[in-house]
Formats: C-alpha cells, structure tokens, sequence
C-alpha cells in the first residue's frame, strides 16, 4: 500500500480489523511457539533420562540378552523388519533344523523306551517259563481230569438244551 491515508471509513474499519486480526494471530502465534518450547525442554529432558537408562541398562545386562530384550519390548512389534530374503531363509532354516533336532532326540527316547520295554517284556517271558515248568506237569494232570469230567458233563447239558430248542421249533411253526 501507499503512505496515503485512507480516505472513506470503510478503509479505516478495514485497517482498524486487520490491525485486530494481526495482533490475535500474533497473540496465537506466540502461544503455539510457547507449548513448542514447553514440548522440545519435555523432549530433551525425556532424551537425558533415556540416555541414562540405557547406561545403566548396558551395565547391567549382557550384550548377549540385548536380543531378548528387545523380542520382550513392546515397540519389537511396531517396528518393520530390514531382514533380506537370504537372512529371512537362514532364520527359517535355523528353526527347521532345531526342530529336527528336537524330533531326532525325541525319536532316540521313543527308540530306546521300546527296547527297554521289549528287554523286560523277554525277561518276563523268560522267568515264568523255567518257573512254570514244573507246574505244568502237575496242572496238566488235574487239569485234564477236570476237563474230561467238565466236558462229559456238558455234554447231556447241550444236548438237553438243543433237544428243548428243537421242540420249540415245530410249535412255533405251526
């Protein structure tokens, strides 16, 4: 603009407005650089603690835990991963072969479970054998009584019981 003064009203209401209008913007404009300064002394002063977290942190604990702690964080989660294909394939083929390796020594148990079983199950075979030996003779003797004596008895029984089966037979068909 010029160094003309305004000659209608209506241009001295405008500049009188835009005169407000800049001191509340620049009132505003002050604020927001107040909360930005409050913001970056809380960001500073948020970084030093960290900085000295993290000191005492790495005194603390083995660089060799630094992976595991980083798996148990919570921001692990939210980050991407920069990993290769090549680096994603070795991590794969790691915990396949901890796998196998877990399924080979399982196997092993398994294996020498059952030839701990098939070693007690011959010992066990073989105890009753030479133990039973002589019983047997003596239990074939009365055994062999018992069963001719049962089986002669049984006998009549049956025939008894399909005699009377096939009485019913006829009556039933009639």
């Amino acid at each position: 603009m010029s160094d003309k003064k305004p000659t209608s009203p209506i241009m001295g209401w405008f500049e009188a407005g835009l005169g407000l209008f800049t001191d509340q913007l620049n009132a505003a404009n002050q604020q927001v650089q107040h909360k930005v300064d409050e913001s970056q002394k809380t960001l500073d002063e948020l970084a030093a603690r960290g900085a000295e977290v993290e000191a005492q942190i790495r005194k603390t604990v083995d660089p060799s835990q630094w992976l595991e702690l980083w798996r148990q964080s919570p921001l692990h989660h939210w980050m991407p991963t920069f990993t290769t294909p090549r680096q994603k394939r070795a991590m794969q083929i790691e915990a396949l072969s901890a796998k196998v390796d877990l399924l080979v020594e399982q196997v092993a148990l398994l294996a020498a479970k059952q030839a701990a079983a098939k070693q007690a199950a011959a010992k066990a075979e073989e105890k009753p054998q030479t133990a039973a030996k002589p019983k047997t003779t003596r239990a074939k003797k009365t055994t062999t009584a018992k069963r001719t004596t049962s089986t002669r008895a049984a006998k009549p029984a049956t025939a008894r019981k399909t005699a009377s089966t096939s009485k019913d037979a006829p009556e039933k068909g009639e």
